[in-house]
């Protein structure tokens, strides 16, 4: 079972949820930026109670409807950047927001609420982290990439990898080798 939490997006914020379900003798579930994932079904009085718990520190439980929405997002964005071939029209959130038959104002400010991050910016989070596993495991040159993830060209891809991570590619992807020598000269001695 999932809750989406508003306004939980901290590491304090978190801990503070933490502490409220141990409260409530709640099995510890995993607990991550705006959502909380129990392990077991949680009773409607602890449902309750930790809704008015919570709501002590500013967070509102996200409603059910809500919630699906914001699964359902995920989802998309995993799809287009993991599984998608061909570019949607327009970018990824229009792209989005098309489908979903939604407001644009009105997802980005629920993603934004749970997340903490804007919808763009969690969109260019995904692809970077895609982009990572593409150097380490695809073996594929950042022009490749680039074709892949759908940016316009090699430089724009490296402009926003370095924005997110502070390394380019080319050096993140040397940090690899390195750490594939050490190992080789560990293992050597």
């Amino acid at each position: 079972m999932k809750i989406y939490i508003k306004y939980m997006v901290s590491i304090r914020c978190k801990k503070l949820v933490g502490t409220e379900l141990k409260k409530l003798g709640v099995v510890m579930p995993k607990i991550n930026q705006g959502m909380v994932e129990f392990q077991e079904e949680l009773s409607t009085e602890q449902k309750s109670q930790f809704k008015e718990r919570i709501l002590k520190f500013g967070f509102e439980v996200l409603d059910p409807a809500n919630s699906q929405l914001l699964d359902r997002i995920s989802a998309m964005i995993v799809e287009l950047i993991y599984k998608h071939t061909e570019m949607p029209r327009g970018d990824y959130p229009v792209y989005l927001i098309d489908k979903l038959k939604f407001d644009y104002s009105e997802i980005t400010n629920l993603f934004s609420e749970v997340h903490g991050i804007n919808l763009p910016q969690y969109i260019t989070i995904q692809q970077v982290e895609r982009i990572k596993e593409m150097l380490l495991y695809e073996d594929l040159k950042v022009k490749e990439i680039a074709v892949l993830l759908h940016y316009r060209n090699g430089a724009q891809l490296t402009r926003t990898f370095k924005k997110i991570t502070g390394l380019t590619p080319f050096y993140f992807k040397k940090l690899k080798e390195k750490r594939l020598e050490v190992r080789t000269e560990n293992k050597s001695e």
